[in-house]
């Protein structure tokens, strides 16, 4: 039976008092995991779905989740909170667990026989969890009328060997962020070239403020930020040629008219603030909500970080897909659940985890969070086709998957060492090229 229902979500401020929950930043190889947003007092969710059980059934859903230790966990919750209103006999639990700690609990609870029904599945665990086959065939729970729901390349980036990992929730796309009435006030139509984007960087920069927020340092933070950038010079950071053999472009002009570009935003054009080595992406977001910088590359989920820590600059921040020298380029850092094997009510679970991608919910939530939703119908709605968002629905298109290197984290760090050693240490870029080439050849050859 469809029911119709309006929940309020004052409950929200009363799990925000008794779950004293804070925002974090989590360093993985992408940036899209960063999250600071503050949850708003109150909101509307409605929904309209059939419970796959009847009322006699009394089923209760264990769940592993990291939103739940996070900023997020009122909204998380509220999605629950709705669920279980609708359908009485359904329970649902959730046990918190950092993102960089799940994959350590998930592989303890499999050989003491403790999975949960569902866990928060981390990209970077996918090909073990595939391998230690405890994840359901979710393609046939969700049926394929779902599946084709879904937006763009979002199934193709939760699969692992041709089985769908997860059931995605939300895609955090990696964008250029910009402030709107800076670029208006600078006479500038728009940022589509990475000359565009210098000379918006330059016009933004002032005596007391600089055009861009620049990560720099040599973590997960400033390295998936980097590739992004370097990407769009062109540049793959990895690859398999035709007889399979991995080789890099790290060693060609490419990557050195980008590496030099980069280097130069800081050093020779002057459009990053002081201290670009040691600013990290909660510096940098902190520079850009105090109005001290106009420009940023990061995830979708930045901008709620921005707007909640200043919050008069809600309809004053626009986004764009990062510029191009040769190409726009895209991470899609694709998240969502997994459910296990030992889930006694696959349906069940599948039903609530499809509630969770519904219109109205997953379009309050990337509006809160900046998590922006997996479905077609979600994405096109009008509230996310604005100037704020626009650019990071737009620029999924444009997505490119981060190769299955054995060391992919090594081939970062060789990138991050390049720029930081150049803005931090004073390398010219002959000497960062030949560091560079000295350690991808060892890296390259050992994992062959």
């Amino acid at each position: 039976m469809k029911k119709k229902l309006s929940v309020w979500v004052s409950l929200v401020m009363v799990m925000i008092l008794v779950a004293g929950c804070s925002g974090s930043e989590t360093t993985t190889s992408e940036p899209t995991t960063e999250t600071t947003t503050e949850t708003e007092k109150s909101t509307t969710v409605e929904k309209e779905s059939d419970s796959p059980t009847t009322d006699e059934e009394q089923v209760t859903l264990n769940i592993m989740s990291t939103l739940i230790t996070e900023q997020e966990a009122p909204l998380e919750q509220a999605m629950a909170d709705a669920y279980m209103v609708e359908h009485p006999n359904v329970k649902i639990e959730f046990v918190g667990a950092p993102v960089n700690e799940i994959a350590k609990k998930i592989i303890t609870l499999n050989t003491s026989g403790d999975l949960p029904d569902a866990f928060f599945m981390p990209t970077e665990f996918m090909a073990q969890a595939h391998a230690m086959g405890i994840v359901v065939d979710h393609e046939k729970l969700l049926g394929q009328e779902w599946i084709s729901s879904l937006s763009g390349k979002i199934a193709e980036y939760s699969k692992m060997e041709d089985q769908l990992m997860i059931v995605p929730w939300h895609v955090i796309p990696v964008a250029l962020i910009y402030r709107a009435d800076w670029l208006k006030d600078a006479g500038i139509d728009k940022i589509e070239t990475m000359d565009d984007f210098l000379n918006a960087a330059k016009a933004f920069t002032t005596e007391d403020r600089w055009g861009f927020s620049m990560v720099g340092t040599n973590n997960g933070s400033g390295q998936a930020r980097f590739t992004q950038y370097v990407r769009a010079f062109g540049v793959n950071e990895v690859y398999q040629d035709a007889s399979g053999k991995w080789v890099s472009d790290l060693t060609t002009d490419k990557y050195e008219v980008a590496l030099q570009s980069f280097v130069d935003l800081a050093l020779k054009d002057g459009v990053v603030p002081p201290g670009a080595t040691v600013t990290g992406y909660p510096e940098a977001a902190a520079y850009f909500a105090q109005e001290k910088t106009g420009l940023m590359i990061s995830g979708s989920n930045a901008i709620g970080a921005i707007e909640s820590a200043n919050p008069e600059l809600k309809g004053k921040l626009g986004s764009v897909s990062v510029p191009m020298a040769e190409r726009h380029v895209t991470n899609l850092q694709t998240s969502g659940y997994a459910i296990t094997t030992a889930c006694e009510n696959p349906e069940v679970m599948a039903d609530y985890l499809k509630f969770m991608t519904s219109k109205d919910i997953a379009v309050d939530f990337a509006l809160k969070s900046g998590r922006l939703p997996v479905t077609k119908e979600a994405a096109m709605d009008p509230s996310l086709q604005t100037e704020t968002f626009k650019g990071f629905v737009d620029c999924m298109e444009y997505a490119l998957m981060s190769p299955s290197f054995p060391a992919y984290g090594e081939i970062l760090d060789i990138m991050g060492e390049s720029y930081n050693t150049m803005i931090g240490n004073g390398l010219t870029i002959d000497e960062a090229m030949d560091k560079l080439k000295s350690r991808l050849e060892v890296v390259l050859a050992e994992n062959q």
